[in-house]
């Protein structure tokens, strides 16, 4: 496939390499760099250096491609989309890589006649030079599917599946993919919130009954705010989501907006626990463990945006 992944942090050079080194054409949108470019990946503490990323740092259209890896933070994507706009043919898979649910909304909104695939990804990427990227642990895992039932099916969300798994990583096509999405933000936003709020990782989180309570309440709100908007989230998917916290995860594991919240930086706070307030609003779902989240950590995000 010819594939533009648009952003080139940790994820966008993760997806950039381990595309290519499965054969498929990559071009890379990055702010700066302007040129063919080595991309330095870390695995382990062995070294990989992959070759034949085209890494561009203007758009100019049309682009020919059969699909865009969307692979900012997701307060970045209406930008990023916007930079798209009349640069892409109808018809243009646009993939979604973003925590919450909101980037497949926006990408839906501004690309009507585009196919979205929205997907839930898990993996943890640190980006360490401008072309340089680390793999902490396995390698990415991803549902996928088609946001719009609606949308004409060409094949492609089996077709960019079938690119993914071309490589180290695993993708699965799954046909409910808003019930993918919310089980994502149910679990992300109840242990990285709580986690952000006790400043401490999943091993003292869920060794605590206070804390541990709390997460499962978090996870129990998201449930009621989809089900508001006909999402199905059954009784079992919330024990499901509450296992990977108690069973599954590493007691060293943080989220990536606690990591970032604590380093002062910008973070996806209005994107999870926001999104799942707005939507609570609009349904008339009260959601008292996000919204103490929410609001107990809105100055730090505050100070980290205006300092950057």
């Amino acid at each position: 496939m010819k594939i533009l992944v648009y952003g080139a942090g940790a994820m966008g050079l993760y997806f950039s390499a381990r595309l290519a080194q499965a054969g498929h054409e990559v071009v890379l949108k990055s702010r700066s760099t302007t040129r063919d470019a080595e991309i330095r990946l870390n695995n382990a503490g062995r070294q990989e250096s992959v070759s034949g990323v085209r890494v561009i740092s203007e758009l100019s259209g049309p682009l020919k491609v059969d699909a865009v890896l969307i692979a900012t933070k997701a307060w970045q994507v209406e930008e990023a989309l916007g930079d798209l706009q009349g640069k892409i043919t109808d018809g243009t898979a646009l993939v979604t890589l973003q925590n919450g649910v909101d980037a497949p909304e926006v990408a839906q909104r501004i690309f009507p006649n585009c196919p979205v695939i929205a997907t839930t990804c898990v993996v943890i990427v640190k980006r360490t030079a401008p072309l340089a990227v680390e793999l902490v642990g396995r390698e990415a895992t991803l549902s996928a599917g088609l946001f719009d039932a609606a949308v004409s099916d060409s094949g492609i969300a089996e077709q960019v599946v079938s690119a993914l798994n071309d490589s180290s990583m695993t993708a699965t096509l799954v046909t409910d993919v808003h019930r993918a999405l919310w089980k994502k933000i149910a679990l992300i936003a109840s242990y990285g919130g709580v986690g952000a709020v006790s400043g401490v990782p999943v091993g003292v989180t869920r060794a605590h009954p206070e804390t541990r309570s709390m997460v499962l309440e978090g996870i129990t709100e998201c449930a009621s705010v989809a089900h508001a908007f006909g999402v199905e989230f059954s009784d079992a998917d919330i024990e499901e989501v509450f296992a990977v916290y108690t069973d599954t995860f590493d007691p060293s594991t943080t989220s990536s907006m606690q990591r970032d919240l604590l380093a002062g930086l910008p973070s996806e706070l209005a994107d999870q626990n926001g999104a799942i307030i707005a939507r609570a609003e609009q349904a008339g779902v009260p959601t008292p463990v996000h919204s103490f989240i929410l609001r107990s950590q809105l100055p730090r995000e505050r100070q980290a945006r205006s300092i950057q």
